[in-house]
């Protein structure tokens, strides 16, 4: 059985400076158009061609009539014998319309022409085969699982699925394994089990004497030994409370110019129990060389190294003053007050003048600070401020300033651009500050 003669369809390829840049089979019966349209078959630089969209091949029955003109060239194999373009245009069975030859074309037909620097192959060839083309439709591009190129993945995805299912298996199979306290290592039963805490033994406690029962001898002697251990611990603890008073004494005595003990040993025993009171000190200093409480007079050493006794009174005229005159540091306070200020804004006037009160005391600081520089500093110093919505806009000036000190100007003014007022308070005051030291 003789097979069905399938028509050829026509392949064109363009050739722009040696290359092929475009190929592509047409359809039958679809015209072939050529130019720089972006409507036209082949797209081309523009040349001298009849129209921007120059239809080169034109379908006609079931084949292709060629139109060229004279501006073009090349070559055209036809029924084995290979004739130039210029000489197929001049043939008379070539027919024109508008200046245009057509020449028809066979399914054994092929050539090239060249139009300035595009070059055009054309033949005819058997159409591909119906099953290769496929529309993009049809096509299924989603990701397979296995794929037929990945045999090192199936491998490996066989082989732990394997050992996956023996380990299932296995663990399936294997009865569990129960374990006591016995069969578990001593260091993981302290972690188990609570350590045993062992109870202390019991202690005998004495029994508890009976309050009606009569003292017997045994409980009165040892009534008797535990007085005459008090006894005896009272006893050493006075005994060093008076060595240490003793002690004590000898350093006084030393420290205020005691020259030797006293003939009648009254500073051995300064604080005994028989003298108590002034009385014994009194004796004891007296008793005392270099020492004496004597009201009216002390013992003084002179420049020469003699002695001799001065009074109290004479103490104050040591110094070079007078006695019972005695020099008072003053103490100088700095303080800032405010005075009555002029005020030309929206408001409360009392809350106005409450606020400058309030925050007045800011300036002490200012004053404080500047008089470690200038200890003498004081004055009056005048300054004028805007407040807008509560606050202070701008920089508050100086109108007037007697202590000539620009420091605590500057200072005054930084501290004045923070205050705040009532939101309702709008417009133009000013104020006077006194810097003073009261004594």
């Amino acid at each position: 059985m003789s097979q069905q003669r399938q028509t050829k369809v026509l392949r064109i390829g363009i050739i722009q400076d040696g290359k092929i840049v475009q190929e592509r089979l047409i359809k039958a019966g679809e015209p072939v158009t050529i130019g720089d349209s972006p409507k036209s078959t082949f797209v081309i630089p523009k040349a001298a061609l009849p129209s921007a969209s120059f239809t080169l091949f034109k379908p006609s029955g079931k084949g292709y009539v060629l139109q060229f003109d004279t501006k073009m060239r090349g070559k055209i194999s036809s029924g084995g014998a290979v004739i130039a373009l210029q000489k197929a245009s001049e043939d008379p069975q070539v027919t024109r319309k508008d200046g245009i030859a057509q020449l028809p074309l066979t399914e054994q037909d092929r050539g090239k022409i060249q139009i300035d620097s595009v070059t055009v192959l054309f033949q005819f060839v058997p159409p591909p085969p119906v099953k290769a083309v496929k529309p993009i439709q049809q096509m299924d591009f989603r990701p397979r699982l296995l794929q037929e190129d990945d045999p090192v993945f199936i491998g490996f995805l066989g082989v732990w699925s394997a050992l996956g299912l023996v380990l299932a298996f296995w663990v399936w199979r294997t009865e569990p394994v129960e374990l006591t306290l016995d069969d578990v290592q001593e260091r993981f039963v302290k972690l188990v089990e609570a350590p045993k805490v062992e109870e202390p033994p019991p202690v005998d406690l004495p029994p508890e004497p009976d309050p009606d029962a009569a003292p017997t001898q045994a409980t009165e002697a040892q009534t008797q030994m535990k007085n005459a251990s008090n006894a005896s611990d009272r006893a050493k603890a006075e005994s060093a409370r008076k060595d240490e008073l003793i002690n004590n004494s000898k350093l006084l005595l030393k420290l205020i110019g005691t020259q030797g003990e006293s003939n009648n040993g009254m500073v051995a025993n300064l604080w005994s129990d028989e003298e108590q009171g002034l009385t014994g000190i009194d004796q004891a200093l007296q008793g005392s060389a270099g020492a004496t409480t004597d009201a009216g007079a002390a013992t003084r050493v002179g420049n020469a190294g003699g002695t001799g006794a001065a009074n109290i009174g004479e103490i104050g005229g040591i110094g070079g003053g007078q006695a019972g005159n005695v020099a008072v540091a003053v103490t100088v306070k700095p303080k800032v007050s405010s005075g009555t200020g002029s005020v030309a804004a929206t408001g409360d006037e009392n809350q106005i003048k409450s606020t400058v009160a309030k925050f007045s005391g800011q300036l002490q600081y200012c004053y404080e600070k500047q008089l470690k520089a200038v200890p003498s500093l004081e004055g009056r110093i005048e300054v004028g401020w805007s407040v807008a919505n509560g606050a202070v806009t701008g920089s508050p000036y100086i109108i007037s300033n007697t202590t000539g000190d620009a420091e605590l100007a500057d200072c005054v003014t930084k501290k004045i651009r923070r205050w705040t007022f009532p939101a309702d308070v709008e417009g133009d005051m000013s104020w006077p500050f006194l810097f003073q030291q009261k004594k």
